[in-house]
């Protein structure tokens, strides 16, 4: 005689039933695994393990090894994952030498740090200093006392002239003008002065002196005096003086 559990008929699961206890338990690991890479990601962004202990620092020429140690040497010991550009950026944005910073991480322990820093346009000497500005008119570096040797290293285009030196505006409107020369153009120059916003003047360091007038039409007048400075024309080579505040018609004599 036959029991009645061997007439009962086994039925197979539905297939939507399968299917969602398989989405279930996929879904399920994945939580788990996403819950142990958030994990794992907290721990090394605050863990102890990986604090930065080298900084390797490059392009810094004109702010100096000391000065970049008072003001980056707090991230030493900090965990890596913790510090990057904007961290360092944030640390050098007050510094006028510097024009732009980069950083990336090397594991295990170094930062590596990449400063550009402004070109210093004009130079100014003041006592025993030697003052360089950027094109901003801002003061990236002071050579104190024995340190003005070490300005020759970096020399400008020098900025003399009392006017230039008493009166603000007229030594921003000296200072725009340099900074919209090439520096290949500025290399040439020895000094630049003015009398009014409106006289810039520029001595070359061959002894010819370029009137360039106001700051306005810079990006023309720098082209003209490109040309000029490239030019063996004689008209040129041999004038005293080259009037280009009117750059469509240079006047030498």
């Amino acid at each position: 005689m036959s029991s009645p559990h061997d007439s009962a008929l086994s039925f197979p699961e539905p297939e939507n039933i399968t299917a969602r206890r398989r989405r279930r338990r996929v879904l399920t690991a994945l939580g788990a695994g996403l819950a142990v890479l958030l994990g794992l990601v907290a721990v090394l962004h605050f863990s102890p393990l990986l604090p930065v202990r080298d900084m390797e620092i490059t392009g810094n020429e004109l702010l100096t090894d000391a000065r970049t140690d008072e003001l980056l040497g707090d991230l030493y010991g900090e965990p890596m994952p913790q510090v990057g550009t904007a961290e360092v950026r944030q640390r050098l944005q007050e510094e006028n030498v510097v024009a732009d910073v980069e950083a990336h991480l090397e594991l295990p322990h170094t930062l590596h740090i990449e400063i550009t820093e402004h070109l210093p346009v004009a130079e100014v000497h003041q006592d025993q200093d030697v003052e360089l500005y950027n094109e901003h008119g801002e003061v990236i570096r002071t050579f104190a006392g024995p340190e003005q040797l070490e300005a020759g290293d970096h020399a400008a285009v020098l900025i003399e002239s009392e006017a230039a030196l008493q009166d603000e505006a007229i030594f921003d409107a000296i200072v725009a003008v340099l900074g919209e020369l090439p520096e290949q153009a500025r290399g040439r120059l020895e000094s630049a002065a003015a009398e009014s916003i409106d006289s810039v003047q520029l001595e070359l360091a061959d002894g010819r002196t370029i009137v360039w007038g106001s700051d306005e039409d810079g990006a023309e007048k720098a082209a003209v005096l490109q040309a000029i400075l490239a030019s063996e024309d004689e008209a040129f080579t041999e004038a005293e003086v080259i009037d280009i505040s009117t750059p469509t018609t240079p006047v030498t004599r």
